[in-house]
């Protein structure tokens, strides 16, 4: 019934879509688009300039041919976005700098000896060898002049960025004045007296003020930095699990059982599992006795090679396992390690000279804390016990294999390792299995059927209010989740799998409207919208309550600034009922006065202890965690650079660097004044 109330007051809605339907047939499908507005042509804009919905989609294809998204489509239209943006806010710069791609320099950069950072870790995955480059040359000349065209100005684009970043780092850089500085901020010190009374300990009570202060400093300051915001949604969001039947167990069952005879008379036990089963590493694999529950261990354990035991359930899979084989051998051993990441001759010639230093003096502990490279280091090289199928093959193979004590060089993909067996257990006997298994998953039968409660759910409470009273008492209680500031390219939200159906969703709807079934990873999602912001000035609502807390921040600090104005700190503490306590070693790197009980920077305040005179009482400084009033003690406490301050020099300059290229593309970005409108049109 309430379905049909709701399809009688939305009545008008269905004979406006059989209306555009008959339209379509008499006039051209772009002239309908046109007419209900829905072809807006402009998807976003880059400094200044309009990117149109047909550039952008000749940019998504240009791009889903280069990398494989297997239906990511969300990671796909960040890529695209992204790597637009970049071309057009670098494009002219590149060329007024002169910044050119040759053809024999990109030849170089793909294919040569100095390869592009970019095309190393996209292209070649960190590595690359002769053989590697060789065949990459092939993968280009057999590709489509689509992707090869596609590839060139990636890869053009991006060499372009490297050059341009490369030459921002070397344009900065700290002289001796930069190097003094740093060094007297991190090292000088000094102590002061103070008093403090925080804002938390004040009553909220105690002061009073109005909307229209809220609104005034709102007003005010609605236009500062900190306060600009980007376009981003807000939801509350409930979901409903879809878990799998009996019914979807008892069809997992069944299928498996179809196949139980033909695996026994199967002489090729791998081949035939690999085949069948719906998840890789079907076996032969050694069976831990225990892990699978009774009768079906009693059976691995007992039953005689080549039998099938099943279907078991285990860990939501239902499986069948045919037994290959029974071996006496040692199930498990115990080896430490020293890797060193790099490869080649460099790296077993410093592995063959340690492995002659351990070898003579029995000191693979103490090696492994110097020379090791992962977080073994600290144990001396140690991996505990590890069982088969644990470790990369030559690896595994050389540890059990090996014998206890005997130190052996491996090479594998990590890099080359000096390793020594320290333990291995005693023979004994091993069932080898193959299996495969089944998942046992909700069907669509299942999910339908969840599907139409859910929609039930939405079709029932259909506005924000009673959305959230029946979620109260949705099973006794279902949580409402919160997601705050969902940006129009996110890729996930948080708590869900999969949700690029919702966040789509958060920009067509509009504040209180609840959402239709939603699928995310394995649950259905039914989600309210509860908050917009647009990109740019905040609205008085968005910051409302940041304004309000801000109104009465001030309002305390303007209370008690006016106590504290006056006498001295014993007696400014009494008025305020507080203690005159002592900060210590401040520097002008410090947030705040340690001790104070605050934890937020008081920039200005740090900067008022080494600002006023000794002994000389401060007016009252209003922080952003309290208001203080502050006494130094003694002279500041100067400490002399050991080296003249080029450490301290290098460092900064070696800070700005790392930091300088980014800092202009951030700058670029704001400035170019970047619209991201992809998921805001219909």
């Amino acid at each position: 019934m309430a379905l049909i109330e709701k399809i009688r007051r939305q009545g008008w809605l269905i004979v406006g879509v059989i209306g555009i339907c008959m339209l379509s047939f008499l006039v051209p499908y772009q002239a309908v688009i046109a007419l209900l507005n829905i072809g807006n042509d402009e998807l976003g804009s880059i400094r200044g300039e309009t990117v149109s919905r047909r550039e952008w989609s000749d940019a998504v294809e240009r791009q889903k041919v280069l990398f494989n998204y297997s239906g990511n489509e969300s990671s796909l239209s960040n890529d695209t976005w992204n790597n637009l943006v970049e071309s057009k806010l670098f494009t002219s710069v590149f060329e007024k700098l002169g910044l050119v791609v040759t053809e024999d320099e990109f030849d170089e950069i793909v294919f040569g000896e100095m390869l592009s950072p970019y095309v190393k870790t996209t292209i070649y995955g960190g590595k690359d060898s002769t053989a590697m480059k060789e065949q990459m040359r092939l993968n280009f000349d057999g590709m489509t002049s689509l992707m090869y065209t596609g590839w060139k100005q990636l890869i053009t684009l991006k060499r372009q960025r490297e050059k341009f970043d490369l030459m921002v780092k070397k344009g900065v850089y700290a002289n001796a004045v930069d190097g003094k500085w740093a060094f007297q901020q991190q090292n000088n010190k000094v102590n002061v007296d103070y008093v403090v009374k925080t804002y938390a300990e004040i009553p909220d009570t105690s002061v009073t003020w109005t909307e229209s202060d809220i609104r005034a400093a709102f007003n005010k300051h609605k236009k500062e930095k900190q306060y600009k915001q980007e376009s981003s949604r807000s939801i509350e969001y409930i979901k409903f699990p879809v878990a799998a039947s009996s019914l979807d167990s008892t069809a997992a069952r069944n299928g498996l059982m179809e196949l139980t005879e033909s695996f026994r008379t199967s002489t090729t036990d791998s081949l035939f599992a690999a085949s069948k089963t719906s998840t890789p590493g079907a076996g032969p694999r050694p069976y831990v006795a225990g892990s699978v529950a009774e009768p079906s261990n009693t059976a691995i354990l007992n039953n005689t090679v080549g039998d099938v035991v099943g279907p078991y359930l285990e860990s939501g899979f239902m499986k069948i396992s045919k037994i290959t084989k029974r071996v006496s051998e040692i199930d498990s051993v115990q080896a430490r390690h020293i890797l060193f990441k790099e490869k080649g001759d460099v790296a077993k010639a410093k592995a063959d000279s340690l492995k002659k230093v351990i070898v003579k003096q029995k000191n693979f502990a103490e090696m492994a804390a110097i020379y090791g490279t992962d977080g073994t280091k600290d144990s001396g090289g140690d991996l505990g016990k590890f069982g088969g199928g644990s470790m990369v093959a030559p690896f595994e193979k050389a540890c059990f294999d090996g014998k206890v004590g005997e130190v052996q060089i491996v090479e594998t993909s990590f890099g080359i390792h000096l390793v020594e067996v320290t333990q291995k257990n005693a023979p004994k006997m091993v069932t080898y299995l193959a299996t495969i298994d089944r998942q046992i998953a909700p069907s669509s039968a299942t999910r339908k059927s969840a599907y139409s409660m859910v929609n039930d759910f939405t079709i029932s409470f259909s506005d924000s209010a009673s959305f959230r009273q029946a979620a109260d008492t949705l099973n006794g209680g279902t949580t409402i989740t919160p997601a705050k500031n969902i940006r129009s390219n996110a890729t996930t939200i948080p708590g869900l799998t999969g949700a690029d159906e919702i966040i789509r969703w958060t920009y067509t709807a509009k504040v209180g409207d609840v959402s239709q079934p939603m699928m995310a990873g394995d649950e259905w999602v039914v989600a309210v919208l509860t908050e917009i912001k647009e990109r740019g000035v905040p609205s008085f609502e968005n910051i409302y309550d940041q304004m309000k807390a801000k109104v009465i921040k001030d309002k305390k600090a303007e209370k008690y600034a006016e106590i504290m104005n006056s006498g001295t700190l014993a007696e400014i503490a009494t008025a305020v009922g507080s203690t005159t306590k002592q900060g210590s070693n401040i520097t002008l790197k410090s947030n705040n006065i340690p001790g104070s009980g605050v934890s937020m920077a008081e920039n200005a305040l740090i900067g008022a202890c080494f600002g006023i005179k000794k002994d000389f009482i401060s007016s009252p400084i209003k922080g952003d965690g309290g208001v203080y009033v502050i006494q130094r003690t003694a002279d500041i406490i100067e400490t002399e650079s050991q080296d003249n301050y080029l450490t301290d020099r290098d460092n900064m300059a070696k800070s700005l660097q790392s930091r300088a290229a980014m800092s202009i593309f951030n700058s670029f970005r704001e400035n170019g004044e970047v619209e991201d409108n992809r998921f805001e049109q219909n």
